[in-house]
């Protein structure tokens, strides 16, 4: 079992003798280290993991409370439990060094028993956060996955019903072929139905296979292919009093980025506006576009209900919702949020009452096209504008 690894800062080396001797019992438990100043630790603990910071509160060059400040202030360090060790009677500090993050107080001269029971219990409250941190991040892996699942479900309702009347198609014209012998004289335009209707059924099915799978990779994603295959989706889903607007540029645009949960966030997205807009009906709004030299844009905007300050300031916290109980499970923009924080995304929101949502999220932006157009594909493509209730325009 590794040992876990303590660093002791003091400016005084006589106090660092000290501690040696008075913890040499402990080697065996612990691997502990020794600094004389703080900029010294910061170069230690930017090389090495430590489990605890055991430090003096004032020392030349840098203070205790400056090199606290430090480690909360970086995120590699803000986690490491600081406990400060000072002879000072000066209550302000002590309260100080609290209010920067600093997990305990120790005065000089130590007790070896106090210094043992203070480190031990520090370490132990060290495991149980991890523990629970661990826990919580597997946690809010399922919860992405739970959701997930409940988006497949939203999708394939739509789906069954428009795959039901593509399969109608091909039987009935496979049956026209047969009972009028047309099967040595084919005629081309039937057969192209027939092809047609059999593409859009397998693309259809291909799509939901495609964002159930639990797949982690990293891949180049061209966006407007991934959008137009969303507004694929989305249409076989849509009432006849809403419609999706999409205009895909005639650029490509690539991120680097995981496919499968670029689907999910702007499906969430796109599900939630067009719930938003189920007494009016409206249209749903898909852009596409650079931010700057770095970033990509992606707009989704609805013509709904919107929101007020209170209801936006509250959206991404998990199971809030706005929804009835059986409509809503306030999850999917909690999933949203999660995901953008773990591919390097952000989000933004507009809304005023009455009027409509537009969110707006950023991905930094892949300079370094693919060799093949074949390498940017993420799936069986069909004609947008073979779908009922959707209005496509540029290039596809």
């Amino acid at each position: 079992m590794e040992r876990e690894r303590i660093l002791f800062i003091d400016d005084e080396q006589f106090v660092l003798d000290g501690l040696k001797r008075l913890l040499r019992e402990f080697r065996h438990k612990w691997q502990m280290e020794f600094a004389l100043n703080g900029k010294e630790a910061l170069k230690m603990v930017q090389e090495k993991e430590f489990d605890v910071i055991i430090t003096d509160i004032r020392m030349p060059e840098m203070t205790g409370l400056e090199l606290l400040e430090r480690l909360q202030a970086d995120e590699k360090t803000k986690k490491i439990p600081v406990v400060i060790l000072t002879g000072l009677e000066d209550r302000t500090l002590k309260r100080k060094a609290l209010d920067l993050g600093a997990v305990d107080l120790l005065n000089k001269p130590v007790n070896k028993e106090d210094l043992v029971a203070r480190i031990n219990n520090v370490l132990r409250i060290k495991h149980y956060r991890d523990l629970i941190l661990e826990k919580n991040q597997a946690l809010e892996k399922q919860l992405v996955i739970s959701q997930k699942m409940d988006l497949v479900g939203v999708m394939a309702a739509g789906a069954v019903h428009d795959l039901s009347n593509l399969i109608s198609i091909i039987v009935g014209y496979s049956n026209l072929l047969i009972e009028e012998n047309l099967l040595e004289t084919i005629e081309m335009t039937s057969m192209e139905k027939i092809r047609r209707a059999g593409e859009k059924a397998s693309g259809l099915v291909n799509q939901i296979l495609k964002f159930s799978r639990l797949d982690e990779r990293i891949s180049t994603i061209n966006v407007g292919d991934l959008i137009s295959d969303i507004v694929s989706i989305l249409a076989t889903t849509l009432p006849e009093d809403i419609n999706i607007v999409w205009q895909k540029p005639n650029e490509p645009i690539f991120i680097k980025s995981n496919a499968v949960k670029l689907q999910q966030v702007l499906l969430n997205l796109c599900i939630n506006g067009i719930q938003a807009m189920a007494e009016s009906g409206g249209s749903l709004t898909l852009s596409l576009d650079r931010a700057g030299e770095n970033m990509v844009r992606i707009d989704v905007t609805d013509t709904g209900v919107g929101m007020d300050d209170e209801t936006k300031e509250k959206i991404y916290n998990p199971l809030f919702t706005t929804k009835e109980e059986d409509k809503g499970t306030g999850l999917g923009l909690f999933v949203v949020n999660y995901i953008l924080d773990e591919y390097n995304g952000k989000i933004e929101v507009q809304s005023q009452q009455g009027k409509g949502t537009t969110f707006r999220v950023f991905f930094p932006l892949f300079l370094e096209q693919p060799l093949t157009p074949n390498q940017t594909q993420t799936g069986n493509r069909t004609s947008d504008n073979d779908f009922p209730g959707i209005f496509i325009s540029g290039s596809n």
